[in-house]
């Protein structure tokens, strides 16, 4: 089962390509979703696990057919027995006689040719739940492929958001620059004039150092964030250009749908559990008596000769001696129990720790969505003060301008006005960006994003 986003999110875009700059130029959030899910390497790694796994089934299915062996022996022996010694061969069956004249100083040629199949009846029911098992492994290798890929497409979302985030700081904090140097510039027309004291000058050209400040280390993060994107996307070293598009647009009330599909992870862990259960049940058929069902057609050469003569003569070295057998051979391995036992033991045991594992798992992404929901609860509110907030600080940032122009308020005033809007501004910059965060992290602790991203279409269309 192939874990999609929905509308073709999985498509490979030109997998195993190597990304540049170029070849990324700008894109959506849910377009940087997909360019990870085709480039990012990590996912390659899963997919050779799953492959890996696939072929251990397969080769788990071959033990349904019975043992076929075709031999082919030529060899020169003493002839003190009836000629035909044969050294030990999967299809042929031994064969002995009557002693024959004590000639050891003499051999005889011989040869054989043989087909034999084996069928052990009782192993299949073993053989049965190994295959059943590995095809649960097969099952949560591909649960672990599409863990992967949430995974995957959960840091491209999240390092998208973080670097839109960063270029909407960037622009906040240069438009407070920009206010501390327009006021800076008639501070200091009015000082050159005597109309405010050189301190007000001093005082507005900190203000704007402080400011500039703030903007490059706004820039150094914008940056940092533009290679975490990179990073994320399989193509570091890259340039990625952001399109904020809805994300900068008031979101939508409410939380996002359900997910439509199992969380890959609990997937994976129950797919593990059973895999488990079913390697302890084969491991208790291991003691059934082997009944196996053997058949072997084969020919022989012995050097014989029935006219006495020397059977060293070479007479029958070429197969031309029919011979057939079949025949049930059961075999018990009795003192075999203890091992057995011990060894299903241990596959119970590992059916204990695949279901602890599973429980915590459980509890985990429990505490995940509890977690995700608070977070999204919290932005909303924060959000809501922020707007508010933000309303506050413009108004107070024009009357304190106003008021110092007009001679009523000192310069500390309009200073902390600015800053306070300055701040106001960095805080709307992202408080609506926390509430998509919040709304991502919820989608992966559900385990499905593509209610996440429908909600983004959604909110673009609008």
């Amino acid at each position: 089962m192939a874990w999609v986003f929905g509308l073709g999110l999985l498509a490979v875009v030109a997998a195993g390509s190597s990304a540049r700059a170029e070849e990324i130029g700008a894109v959506t959030l849910e377009g940087a979703v997909r360019f990870a899910l085709g480039h990012h390497p990590s996912l390659r790694a899963s997919q050779a696990t799953e492959e890996d796994a696939a072929a251990r089934t397969g080769l788990l299915r071959s033990g349904y057919l019975p043992q076929a062996n075709v031999s082919l022996e030529f060899l020169r022996a003493t002839g003190n027995l009836v000629a035909g010694s044969v050294f030990p061969l999967p299809a042929i069956p031994s064969v002995t006689g009557p002693p024959a004249t004590p000639r050891f100083d003499s051999g005889a040629f011989g040869s054989s040719v043989g087909l034999g199949a084996a069928w052990d009846l009782l192993s299949l029911p073993r053989r049965i739940a190994l295959v059943d098992a590995a095809l649960l492994d097969q099952q949560a290798a591909r649960a672990g492929t599409d863990a992967q890929r949430l995974s995957v497409a959960f840091d491209a979302a999240d390092a998208y958001l973080e670097a839109v985030g960063g270029a909407e700081v960037v622009k906040a904090t240069g438009a407070g620059v920009e206010r501390a140097r327009v006021f800076t510039a008639t501070v200091r027309v009015l000082a050159e004039h005597d109309l405010r004291p050189g301190a007000d000058l001093s005082r507005s050209e900190a203000e704007l150092a402080l400011a500039q400040a703030q903007l490059v280390r706004a820039e150094e993060a914008a940056s940092l964030a533009q290679v975490r994107l990179a990073l994320t996307l399989g193509a570091a070293g890259a340039r990625v250009d952001v399109v904020p598009g809805p994300l900068l647009l008031p979101p939508r009330a409410g939380r996002p749908e359900g997910p439509t599909r199992e969380h890959p992870l609990l997937a994976g862990a129950t797919a593990a559990m059973e895999a488990a259960g079913a390697r302890e049940r084969a491991a208790g058929l291991a003691y059934l008596p082997r009944v196996e069902l053997v058949a072997a057609l084969w020919s022989r050469g012995s050097g014989w000769s029935p006219s006495g003569q020397d059977p060293g003569g070479g007479a029958g070295l070429l197969p031309d001696t029919p011979n057939w057998a079949a025949g049930l051979v059961v075999s018990w391995p009795v003192l075999e129990m203890f091992a057995i036992r011990a060894c299903r033991q241990t596959e119970r045991a590992q059916v204990h720790l695949s279901q602890a594992r599973r429980e915590e798992i459980m509890q985990v992404l429990r505490a995940q969505i509890d977690a995700a929901r608070t977070m999204l609860d919290a932005s909303a509110r924060v959000a809501q003060q922020v707007a508010l907030g933000l309303q506050a600080a413009r108004m107070t940032e024009r009357q304190a301008d106003a008021r110092y122009r007009s001679g009523l308020v000192p310069v500390v005033e309009v200073a902390e006005a600015q800053r306070l809007l300055a701040q106001a501004e960095t805080e709307d910059a992202v408080a609506r960006l926390r509430i998509h965060r919040a709304r991502l992290v919820l989608g992966r602790a559900l385990g499905d994003l593509e209610p996440f991203l429908a909600e983004l279409r959604g909110t673009e269309e609008r």
